[in-house]
């Protein structure tokens, strides 16, 4: 079912307070990844260890999102009972020895990268789940360059059933759009989100071809611009969307 729910949001900082304590988990790996040929730094934030059974969040660009305040924002938006438990996994992009950024290499739709976490990446982040995660337990959330990377990945594989593109661009890799065209996937969840003043707005190509294959669909334009300002404000709204449905 196609459900386009386009709403303007005027985000505010208030929060309400929920005296419920929680025990959280962050955890650091780094694996060598045989596809890529180099090490990938991974970030793991279990929001309540005790719920063994939670969805599970991989969010690409990690070590540009931690060092801008997402982690906080969603221990913060936890800890005050406005959004659900999940597991987080940040993907930083950037080589620790060398700091040279993989980031344009990664996301410009590279196969090698879907390999990366169909086969190396998933595999080792949820090895401890006896049962398996199915795709609609694990959600895939990009910002910007990163939701360019997040609409390829919608086309190419059924590895995730969520994913959340925060004002996405898309022109360094305009067939895109005709992946999302002759994709095989079906009933995907899908957040667009954009800014009055974002760079450029690419929401609207997005909207159109994934409203065409009748997936799940909500469109958020806020007053913001293209920075953490704006996409940290929208943690709330995203991650619900995410990881609160039936």
């Amino acid at each position: 079912m196609f459900l386009n729910s386009r709403l303007l949001i005027f985000f505010s900082s208030l929060l309400f307070f929920c005296p419920k304590a929680m025990a959280q988990q962050q955890d650091w790996a780094s694996i060598y990844s045989k596809v890529l040929q180099r090490s990938i730094d991974i970030s793991i934030y279990d929001s309540n260890p005790s719920k063994k059974e939670k969805p599970i969040v991989y969010l690409t660009d990690g070590r540009k999102l931690l060092e801008n305040g997402v982690m906080d924002s969603i221990k913060r938006l936890t800890l005050f009972g406005q959004i659900p438990f999940a597991t987080y996994v940040f993907v930083s992009t950037v080589d620790r020895v060398s700091g040279q950024d993989y980031r344009n290499e990664n996301f410009f739709c590279n196969p090698s990268y879907i390999r990366f976490f169909e086969s190396e990446l998933v595999p080792f982040v949820e090895k401890g789940h006896e049962k398996g995660k199915s795709s609609f337990e694990r959600s895939l959330v990009g910002i910007s360059f990163g939701g360019l990377n997040a609409a390829y990945f919608s086309a190419r594989t059924d590895l995730f059933g969520n994913y959340a593109l925060l004002s996405p661009v898309i022109y360094p890799c305009k067939k895109v759009i005709s992946d999302i065209s002759f994709s095989q996937n079906k009933s995907l969840r899908i957040i667009l989100t954009t800014g009055k003043n974002d760079a450029e707005n690419y929401v609207d190509e997005l909207e159109r071809i994934y409203g065409s294959k009748g997936y799940e669909l909500s469109t958020i334009e806020t007053n913001g611009q293209h920075d953490f300002n704006n996409w940290n404000a929208q943690w709330r709204y995203v991650l619900n969307f995410l990881i609160s449905f039936d």
